[in-house]
């Protein structure tokens, strides 16, 4: 599949995730999963605390995913987290984006914060590759990886980008998600172009506070669309 592929749009994703050796459903589960673990949290964390829990258990969940289901290894350059395919040829993080993630067209979304040196250094590698190869699963000692220089110079990176909305009236959250693969860093230090967008069906759940006591937290019941 060559890198600047057209667009993609949830009808057509399960075909493009298929020429990469991956399934919708592997995403789906780690935005609902992890969406879930905000529950653990409680009015005595952090204002932050809910974010970077449902961040956290998502790497998690996705690197958990692939690397059992599909051979998958972990793979940790200056401790941003991503998982690589057997054939060390596509790598995958995780990344919030603004409220264009999800949607066709332009303008394209953007990471929702800096990219910082790591994010820089993958958005370099992929605007230097031409073409994307499929793998050919291999076996290895562990369920980590390590790249050597050459290695590395070729691993396309892609990102889960995702963006979470509150109706604040229906409490119906909806969480809109993409595998998109990066191509330029904007002005102020945010990904703003990405050569290739595999848009994913959106997450729509619905949000229950709990005021039951000092440990109070919300919590979240799936939406089916009928």
């Amino acid at each position: 599949m060559l890198l600047n592929a057209a667009l993609g749009t949830p009808d057509d994703s399960g075909r493009l995730l298929a020429d990469m050796g991956l399934r919708p459903e592997y995403f789906d589960r780690a935005v609902r999963i992890g969406e879930r673990s905000r529950e653990q949290c409680t009015n005595d964390d952090a204002k932050n605390a809910r974010g970077t829990q449902d961040y956290l258990t998502r790497v998690r969940e996705l690197r958990f995913l692939l690397r059992t289901e599909l051979g998958w290894k972990r793979y940790d350059p200056k401790q941003a987290p991503l998982i690589v395919n057997p054939d060390k040829t596509i790598a995958i993080g995780v990344l919030l984006g603004d409220a264009r993630t999800g949607l066709p067209g332009n303008p394209q979304p953007r990471s929702h914060r800096p990219a910082g040196i790591t994010k820089e250094a993958a958005v370099a590698r992929n605007q230097s590759l031409q073409q994307l190869s499929l793998f050919t699963p291999t076996t290895g000692p562990d369920d980590e990886v390590q790249l050597d220089d050459d290695e590395y110079a070729n691993l396309a990176t892609w990102y889960l980008l995702t963006h979470r909305f509150e109706g604040k009236k229906s409490n119906i959250v909806e969480i809109r998600s993409e595998l998109s693969l990066p191509d330029r860093i904007g002005p102020k230090g945010r990904i703003d172009s990405w050569r290739a967008r595999i848009l994913l069906p959106p997450v729509r759940i619905e949000e229950i506070q709990d005021y039951t006591g000092d440990h109070a937290a919300s919590y979240v019941v799936d939406v089916q669309e009928r």
